[in-house]
């Protein structure tokens, strides 16, 4: 880039923060009072911290009174105020006491709160991407409780620390609420600025998504920054303390690029097939759906179409041919396709131990046409895969993919300077 178009990028970066990100500059306190938060049971330090009401009904029944939530530097401190002694381990929508910070792309680390009688609670944060599980058990969190909390009717309060560097992909902000449930406290920023210290992992824009795109090739550190879903197998919500998959979708120039990748940490999820999860693609359009299948493309173009009992793929990465699901399925080589079927995408699988994680790219229109779909539908795409959960993954409300990486990388520093700008003042 010219020296004029880096100067362009630093003022638009600026502006992004002031629009963005100063509005939403949460700790959130009065600046006077607020002096910092200390994990150690006494709670006065939260008076000048605002409190929010839990007040969302879950089958009648509400567990929580309010929360608060500071991003401050090296910690994200969490205070929870429950109606009685231990109903925070049994609120939210699932009544199994998962809370989760959620970023402004969609990243979610799940809180798990569990019963532990006079002691309090357990809370346990666990990033199977990472292989991260902190605990106030393993010293990895900072947990107090207030000093009554084995008195009957006493109020009940809990103080977290959660170190920032486990936080997954952000580009500004992150939000606190119920997993699979409402967030209650949405867009705060990190008070003390961007860390970029020596040891803080604290992810930041590149390299992998630098504005060029994203390229199907098995290597998907390009999805980096990407905004994703939330996918769950189980409908009533995850069993364990993470979620069971994340998925991202976005078009350009019509053609869909398609990422997911799933979680099975302790080997014992259902659901998952070692890959294969992948190999069947549902894709709707609007009210109307069709279906891609994935077809094993050898490196001499040979095509060899997966066997409806297939349950698992060899650990490693995999490529594939995607043609439309109702075809022939006579064509052997991606050279010589029959005109009876349809060649409309390309895909890779990689199979990990406990994760599995899939790209790939589909033509919309070409698709469309094989399955009689209506073209107009073209701007409300949304994937399954069936095994993985009935969740939808959702297009990006952009058009175009590297203009949407820019937008994020550049209000990301945006907010750097701007933070740390305030703060000095």
């Amino acid at each position: 880039m010219n020296k004029s178009f880096n100067r362009f990028f630093r003022v638009l970066s600026g502006i992004a923060a002031t629009l963005f990100v100063v509005p939403y500059f949460a700790l959130p306190a009065s600046a006077d009072s607020y002096s910092g938060i200390t994990i150690d049971g006494s709670f006065s330090d939260w008076d000048s911290v605002v409190k929010y009401d839990f007040t969302t009904l879950y089958d009648g029944q509400n567990p929580m009174n309010q929360c608060a939530m500071v991003w401050d530097g090296d910690w994200i401190y969490i205070y929870l105020d429950e109606v009685q002694q231990n109903s925070a381990s049994w609120s939210g929508p699932r009544h199994n006491g998962n809370f989760n910070i959620v970023t402004d792309l969609g990243e979610v680390l799940m809180i798990s709160v569990h019963n532990n009688g006079e002691a309090g609670n357990t809370i346990e944060v666990t990033n199977p991407v990472t292989n991260t599980y902190l605990s106030n058990t393993n010293g990895g969190l900072q947990v107090a409780f207030n000093s009554d909390y084995s008195v009957w009717g006493a109020p009940s309060l809990t103080e977290i620390a959660i170190p920032s560097s486990v936080l997954p992909q952000y580009s500004s902000t992150i939000n606190f609420g119920y997993y699979l449930g409402e967030n209650i406290i949405t867009d705060v920023a990190d008070a003390n600025g961007i860390s970029h210290g020596e040891d803080d992992p604290t992810p930041t824009p590149g390299p992998h998504n630098d504005g060029s795109g994203i390229v199907i090739d098995g290597d998907y550190r390009d999805w980096e920054y990407y905004p994703v879903s939330t996918v769950e197998y189980d409908t009533s919500g995850t069993t364990n303390n993470y979620a069971d998959a994340k998925g991202s979708i976005y078009t350009e120039d019509g053609i869909a690029y398609v990422h997911c990748f799933t979680n099975y940490w302790d080997g014992s999820d259902t659901g998952y097939q070692r890959g294969s999860e992948f190999l069947e693609v549902t894709i709707l359009f609007d009210y109307t759906h069709t279906k891609l299948i994935a077809v094993d493309l050898g490196d001499d173009g040979s095509l060899s179409w997966p066997s409806p009992n297939t349950r698992s793929l060899p650990e490693g990465t995999h490529h594939y041919a995607l043609f439309y699901f109702s075809d022939s399925r006579t064509s052997t080589n991606i050279n010589n396709i029959s005109s009876l079927d349809h060649y409309l995408g390309e895909m890779y699988i990689t199979t990990r131990n406990l994760h599995d994680e899939t790209e790939f790219w589909f033509d919309v229109a070409a698709l469309q046409r094989c399955g009689g779909i209506d073209p107009s539908f073209a701007g409300k795409i949304q994937v399954l895969f069936h095994r993985v959960g009935w969740k939808l993954f959702p297009t990006s409300g952009v058009s175009t993919g590297p203009l949407f990486v820019v937008a994020l990388t550049t209000m990301a520093a945006g907010s750097y300077y701007t933070l740390n700008r305030r703060k000095k003042d």
